[in-house]
This record gives C-alpha cells, sequence and structure tokens, in this order.
C-alpha cells in the first residue's frame, strides 16, 4: 500500500502540512503472531537493516513471550526467526529488548526477565551470534547486581572489539540510596564480559537511553540525568581511553519535576557531526528540541524546537548527511489521538520536509516508534494499539 503525500504550500499551513517536495510512505507488511509490539530497527556498516520485536498469546505476566526478528530485503521482511522465550518475561512499553546488527554478521540482542515478584523486580539478558543469527550464546546476566530491583533501559553499540552496553541499575534500591545509576560494561565477540563500571551514579528512574558512535572510536551515552533538586535534563557522557567522561549536559532545559516522564532522548552521528533529539516540558511548555554538535559531542550548539505545539515526545533520530537530520515523535491531536510525525531539518534550523508518517496513539500502548537509515530513505516501525496489538513498518522517501 503506498500512501503519496503531495505538498501544497499555503500562506497558513495546515497542522499536517509537508513541505519541501513531494514525500513517499510506502508500508511494509510484517508478519506477527498474537500480540505483537515493542519494535527495535538497527542497521549494520553494509546498510542493512534488521528489526526486533516481542510476541505474546496473552498480556498476563505469566504468558511465554518471545524475542523475534527478521531482516529487511528487497522491501520485504524475512520470515521472523526467535531469538529466545520465556514466561519469566518482564515486557513493558518503554524498556524494549533489541536486536543490535554489527555487521559481519555479528549480532546482539537482549530482553528482560524477572528477578522477583516485585512489579520492578527484573534484569537484562543478552545473547550473541557471528553467523548473521543461525545460533546465539547461552543468554547470560549483563550486570553484576541481581538484586530484586530495576535493571533495564539498554543501550548498544557496536565498536572493534565487540559491543559496549549501558544499562540503567537499580542497586542503589537494594542498598537504601533508592537512587537510579547508568552502569556500562564491553562485551566481546564471543560474548564474554568486561569490567562493569557507572557512568552516572544518580539518573532519572525510566527513560529510555541512547548511544552513538563517533568516527574517531569514541562513544558516546545520552541519557535524562536527576539532579538533587529534581532537575530532569539530558546529559552525555563519553567513553573513550576506556574511561567514561564526568556527565554534562546537552542544554540546561531546567525541567524540574518530581517523577519520571518516561521520555528518553534519541542520538546519532555523522563524520564529526552529532544530533541529539529530546523531549522537555520545562516551565510547563512541551517542546521537542533537536541539537547539533560540529566537534564530535564536546560541545552542543542553541536547541531548535522542531515540535508543532502539542508534544507527547518519544523521539527517535537519525542523522542523513552531516548536516541534515531525520527527526521522528508523536503529536497529540486530541485525548489521545496522535500523529507520528517526521521532520527533517538543516543544521541551520530549516526544515526540509514534514510529514505525519500514521495516525497513532498518545497512549502508552502506541509505544516507541523507531527510526533507521536505509540507503537514501527512511525505515520508521511503531506499535499500533489494538487487540490485539500490532505491528507497522513503513519506508519513507523524498
Amino acid at each position: 500500500m503506498r500512501i503519496l503525500l503531495a505538498v501544497f504550500i499555503f500562506a497558513v499551513a495546515s497542522f499536517w502540512s509537508s513541505f519541501g517536495g513531494m514525500v513517499e510512505v510506502d508500508l511494509i507488511p510484517l508478519q506477527t503472531q498474537g500480540i505483537a509490539g515493542e519494535p527495535h530497527l538497527s542497521g549494520d556498516p553494509d546498510g542493512r537493516v534488521f528489526m526486533s520485536w516481542v510476541e505474546r498469546s496473552k498480556t498476563d505476566s505469566e504468558t511465554e513471550a518471545a524475542l523475534r526478528w527478521s531482516e529487511l530485503v528487497d522491501g520485504t521482511w524475512t520470515p521472523a526467526q526467535t531469538i529466545a522465550k520465556g514466561a519469566d518475561w518482564f515486557v513493558n512499553w518503554a524498556d524494549v529488548p533489541s536486536v543490535t546488527a554489527a555487521g559481519s554478521g555479528r549480532m546482539m540482542a537482549h530482553w528482560l526477565q524477572r528477578l522477583g515478584e516485585n512489579r520492578y523486580a527484573y534484569g537484562v539478558r543478552y545473547a550473541v551470534s557471528n553467523d548473521e543469527g543461525a545460533s546465539w550464546s547461552t543468554p547470560a546476566w549483563l550486570h553484576q547486581d541481581l538484586s530484586p530491583t530495576e535493571h533495564g533501559f539498554v543501550s548498544l553499540v557496536p565498536v572493534p572489539t565487540g559491543y559496549i552496553a549501558t544499562w540503567l541499575d537499580g542497586n542503589g534500591y537494594a542498598s537504601g540510596t533508592n537512587e537510579m545509576a547508568m552502569h556500562a560494561r564491553s562485551i566481546a565477540w564471543d560474548g564474554s564480559l568486561g569490567e562493569e563500571s557507572a557512568v552516572d551514579t544518580r539518573t532519572c528512574d525510566c527513560c529510555p537511553t541512547t548511544m552513538t558512535s563517533l568516527e574517531d572510536g569514541t562513544v558516546m551515552a545520552f541519557y535524562r540525568d536527576r539532579s538533587e533538586g529534581e532537575v530532569r535534563d539530558i546529559y552525555a557522557s563519553r567513553f573513550e581511553n576506556k574511561t567514561w567522561s564526568e556527565p554534562v549536559p546537552v542544554h540546561n532545559d531546567g525541567w524540574m519535576l518530581q517523577a519520571c516522564p518516561v521520555n528518553g532522548p534519541a542520538a546519532h552521528s555523522s563524520d564529526e557531526t552529532v544530533a541529539v533529539a529530546w523531549f522537555t516540558a520545562a516551565g510547563g511548555s512541551p517542546a521537542v528540541h533537536v541539537a547539533f554538535s560540529g566537534d564530535q559531542g564536546l560541545t552542543f550548539e542553541a536547541p531548535i524546537q522542531i515540535d508543532s505545539g502539542r508534544p507527547t515526545g518519544r523521539v527517535a533520530l537519525r542523522m542523513l548527511s552531516d548536516s541534515e537530520v531525520a527527526v521522528m515523535w508523536i503529536e497529540s491531536a486530541g485525548s489521545e489521538e496522535a500523529g507520528l510525525m517526521l521532520k527533517i531539518i538543516n543544521r541551520a534550523g530549516k526544515t526540509l520536509h514534514t510529514v505525519k508518517v500514521a495516525d497513532t496513539s498518545s497512549a502508552r500502548s502506541s509505544g516507541y516508534p523507531r527510526l533507521e537509515k536505509f540507503g537514501d530513505s527512511l525505515i520508521a516501525a511503531w506499535t499500533v494499539p489494538g487487540e490485539p496489538s500490532t505491528l507497522q513498518t513503513a519506508q519513507v522517501s523524498w
């Protein structure tokens, strides 16, 4: 099915107008079973795109869940394969399992398994494959702490020796500090783990995290911090020379709130340029911002607001070149009615294209949309709420 979105320029644009040329949104069918959700996209150095998701037959906590994956080949998703499954998994709309492709047939997967009876007592299991997913290593815990607390919101990025992982670690709740921390460690190609270290000892509890690798091999982690005064802005830390740098704010929004907004950042890099997008409601004004860095993430320029005035957030981002970026987010259009919006801007802040990819919902059941670069186009994936929920993917080109 093809939706052709022609562009009309008016003196006063309608809310869902598209500017800057012709944009095509081609829906790509994905075969799933039962209740499907929690999509994740990963592109490898060869330009291949992989997708993972979770399938269940029921929504109760004792129903077996399975992590499935597929590759986009010639415009079609290959038959889904199962990496792991279990009846003791933790399945959540915001804390999403993943498959990360590193090229040369190497892949790493992670999912969430319960660590106790409490609702948010769970941890991170992982496995690696070096034969394009034909076989996977024996699952293992990613983290040292196995207390019945929250461990999740994993980000993975390939590096020359394997992968770097970051996650939010709830050991502080077991030890009495009642603070979530961001931890990190390396994973070799054979699945063996490096030393675990702390990136930040006080973070927002349940906002998704993101990472990107730079041209010089530096890895950057982005996440929502939590200050002693309950300011929850987006921070960044650099991993270079086997050390994580002191975290610094991408921008001082000054968003103060007493609870986690469950709204994390998205980041990507191209050559020496890094771009990061995030949601904030500082001062009571919801906004989706994008900020660029031209010095490999050492400093960031003033943020550019890209939303249409009623954003829910849940951003996804991919750089198209060292001067252009595509950002996707959910924009409210009613009580729970919303649009899945995609905007392409350049570093100067000029909007090149805007398009509504799909109708969606601002409810948590719509999950986090995903975006990946695919040649000169983009692949988008999102959850379609319903009974049962399903997944939809599309190729966006212009």
